[in-house]
């Protein structure tokens, strides 16, 4: 599903994300645990007997008209057995996945959505009657980004905060051990620190510390080394005239920076060290 620019005619409002989720008669969601379901119906619930074919879509659904090889599927999922064998289990979990898709299709009648060509090569055909999570975060992050390049700060975080409650959610948590699936958490989990770093600056730049301290703690949960992350929340609890807590916070990563990697805060944290310190009341010798 292709993401809609927002520029293209700034005289409409864009239709809300929602509209695309709701209108759709299938729906995917990769992020927190996987669902499937066809209007209200969960039908992913048919395939918890049939690991290989839910493992399959995950890729389909991931890889929207890329062409796939039998040869790949088979490596990917059946690499353990003999050739011969993993061939038919594909051959029937090909079939078994366009039958559940599309009960009712008959045997000579091609699928919507799975395509094969003669050289045993496999695509998936994501049209208007599909929505899926992940393609839906592509769509915020754009809407998110444009309207941060027009300077609407407001509209930017909504939409900002919309695609880092998706990440928070995990993505496939329940497929952790699926090393093919490595690149797409290590991919999300860069956006997610990226996003939740754009929320920091903008929080910050509108002076709503609270806000600006729940992203900057949600970005430390996921990379505890950031050095940004940990000024941000110092600046925050400055401003709110808790030095004794900013003071806290800053030493606490200060020796932990020290203790995990034999390194010290880079200048900017140790400056705000030493401002920190400044307002320290004098002791008596």
């Amino acid at each position: 599903m292709q993401a809609t620019s927002i520029i293209q005619n700034a005289s409409r409002e864009p239709v809300h994300p929602r509209e695309f989720e709701y209108q759709a008669a299938y729906r995917a969601y990769l992020f927190g645990p996987f669902r499937l379901l066809h209007g209200t119906q969960p039908i992913g619930e048919l395939m918890r007997r049939r690991n290989k074919a839910r493992m399959l879509l995950k890729w389909f659904l991931l890889n929207s008209g890329k062409l796939g090889s039998t040869d790949e599927f088979i490596d990917l999922f059946w690499p353990d057995i003999p050739p011969e064998k993993a061939l038919n289990n594909f051959h029937v979990t090909i079939h078994y996945l366009r039958r559940m898709l599309e009960p009712s299709l008959n045997s000579r009648q091609e699928s919507h959505f799975i395509h094969r060509k003669p050289n045993n090569f496999y695509w998936f055909e994501i049209d208007e009657s599909w929505w899926v999570d992940t393609n839906d975060l592509e769509l915020l992050l754009q809407r998110a980004r444009e309207y941060d390049a027009r300077g609407d700060e407001r509209r930017s975080a909504y939409y900002y905060r919309k695609s880092a409650h998706y990440i928070s959610q995990g993505f496939l948590p329940e497929d952790e051990c699926e090393l093919w699936l490595g690149p797409y958490r290590n991919r999300y989990k860069h956006t997610y620190l990226q996003v939740l770093m754009r929320l920091i600056q903008i929080y910050s730049q509108l002076n709503e510390l609270e806000d600006m301290l729940e992203y900057a703690y949600q970005s430390i949960l996921i990379d505890p080394y950031s050095e940004k992350a940990v000024r941000a929340i110092v600046e925050a609890h400055l401003q709110q005239g808790n030095i004794t807590l900013a003071r806290q916070r800053l030493d606490t990563f200060w020796n932990f920076l020290h203790a995990n990697l034999g390194l010290h805060p880079n200048k900017e944290l140790s400056l705000l060290r030493e401002r920190i310190r400044a307002f320290a009341p004098p002791t008596l010798e």
